[in-house]
This record gives C-alpha cells, structure tokens and sequence, in this order.
C-alpha cells in the first residue's frame, strides 16, 4: 500500500477546542463534541423558535355571550328614532336603548379575539431536536456570533469552554471578572447600555431596551446564576433545560455562548 492510499484511509481527526480555567488561560484541549458540526439551518432554527415562543401565550379574548345578554327588536320606522335593535321589556330600565349591535353602549365587541383560538403550535419532535443541534452549531461560528452584534476578542476560540469551577461562583463581581477575564470585557459594556423604547411602549412598561448578551451552559447551577443575575443581558440555563428560546433570541441565531465541561458531557448524553 502506498502513502497516498494509506491516507485515504485514515480517519478524519477530530477537531479539538480549549478549555480555560476562571484565570481566562487555556489548561487543557479536549475534542469538539459532534453537534457542533451539525448543518446550520436559519430556517430550521427560525421555526422552532416560533413555535415554542406560542407555548408561553395564554388565550383571551370576550366572553361569547358578551354583549348577546338582552333580547332586542328594531322598532322600525315611524318614530324618529335610529332602527337599530332595541331591548325589550318594558318597564326595564335599560328598555329602548340600543343593544346587541356593536355601535350600541354596551353592544356585542367589533370583531373580538376569540378565546377558543388555538395559539399553541407544534413541532415534531426530530425536527425541534435537528433545530437545537444546528443553534448549538451556530455558536461555534465566529461569523455568525458576530452578526448577531456579539463583541468577543481576537483570541478567543468558538465555543468557549470554561472550568466547572464557573459553576460554583456566588458574587456578581467574581462573574463579572471570569468574565472579563475571557475576553468578553467589551461585550459587558455593550450589554450595560440601555435605550429608550420609541413609540408608545414607553406608556406600557417596557421603557427601556436592552441587549442580549452571553449565555452560561452549566451542568448544575451551584450559585452562577445568582452572582449573573445581576450582571445586564447575561443569563445562566442548565444543560437539561437549554433551549433554541435561548440559544437564538428573536428567532436570530448565534448567540455567544459559554459552557461547563460538565455542561457539554450532560448535552452530549442528551443528544445522543
């Protein structure tokens, strides 16, 4: 056998990723899990997440018997008055006035939301799990994670992968510095900044806009998510529970993500 041939068929290596420590400096290189090299699917990642955003939608709407309360007939022409329906009953105090029609006091609603109205999408199930696996992939793209408006630096490699001992933090000024320490310093300041919502939605309590910043994967939260509560557009979410809502904010996937060695052990399991 030839070099040449002897290549041919030799396994492809299996690309690795480093790991840092809370110092921000990289101790160890282990191997990329699979599902970062699933495809990446826009439009797959797109659907899913608006089908699982309806599922935290409640129904409303009026009640169907609104405004149908009284039994009502036009009088008809012949006594200057409109002929619109009327309520009956004489004596009642509420006899003669307009009712039933929507340009009444009191009539039917103009075209309500009907509470029967089925607002929860679904999705089928190997089609939400190739969605995650591709919003997975997203975050080790650097092209991608960077349109998204993410700020990281030069040397920072894609997906960051961090100590379990990011886990076990419990001060927001300890989060903060790991942080920084890898490299996601500007990327705090883009999220500290806060702007005022244009139009009326600053009447209905949502003044204020703000960005949506990294997001730290754990296997189990031993106190990160406390100490990152307080730090703007950082979020915390346990392996079991992550989601496409998470990993692609707006339907727009990509988003900077950080993970636990733990965390990437307890994905794997799951999406095996």
């Amino acid at each position: 056998m030839n070099f040449t041939a002897s290549l041919l068929l030799q396994k492809p290596q299996q690309p690795t990723v480093k790991v840092y420590n809370l110092e921000g400096e990289a101790v160890e290189t282990i191997p990329l899990p699979s599902f970062f090299s699933a495809p990446l699917r826009e439009d797959l990642v797109a659907r899913a997440y608006i089908h699982l955003a309806t599922h935290s939608l409640q129904p409303k709407g009026a009640s169907k018997i609104s405004g149908h309360k009284h039994s009502v007939e036009s009088w008809g022409p012949g006594f200057g008055m409109a002929r619109i329906s009327r309520i009956k009953g004489r004596g009642t105090p509420k006899y003669g006035a307009g009712g039933m029609v929507p340009s009444a006091v009191g009539g039917r609603p103009t075209h309500p939301p009907t509470p029967e109205k089925k607002i929860h999408k679904q999705i089928n199930k190997k089609e939400l799990r190739n969605a995650l696996l591709a919003a997975l992939a997203f975050t080790a793209s650097p092209q991608h994670v960077k349109a998204r408006g993410h700020r990281i630096a030069e040397q920072t490699t894609l997906p960051i992968i961090v100590d379990d001992g990011l886990e076990a933090l419990s001060k927001t000024a300890e989060a903060r510095n790991v942080l920084t320490r890898l490299g996601l310093g500007d990327e705090l300041k883009r999220c500290g900044v806060k702007k005022v919502r244009a139009g009326k939605g600053k009447m209905r309590g949502r003044r204020y806009k703000r960005r949506k910043g990294p997001l730290i994967v754990v296997a189990a939260d031993h106190g990160v998510g406390k100490a990152a509560s307080n730090i703007p557009g950082v979020e915390v979410v346990t392996a079991k529970d992550l989601s496409v809502l998470h990993l692609a904010p707006g339907a727009k996937p990509g988003r900077l993500t950080l993970f636990t060695k733990s965390a990437l052990k307890a994905l794997e399991e799951r999406l095996k």
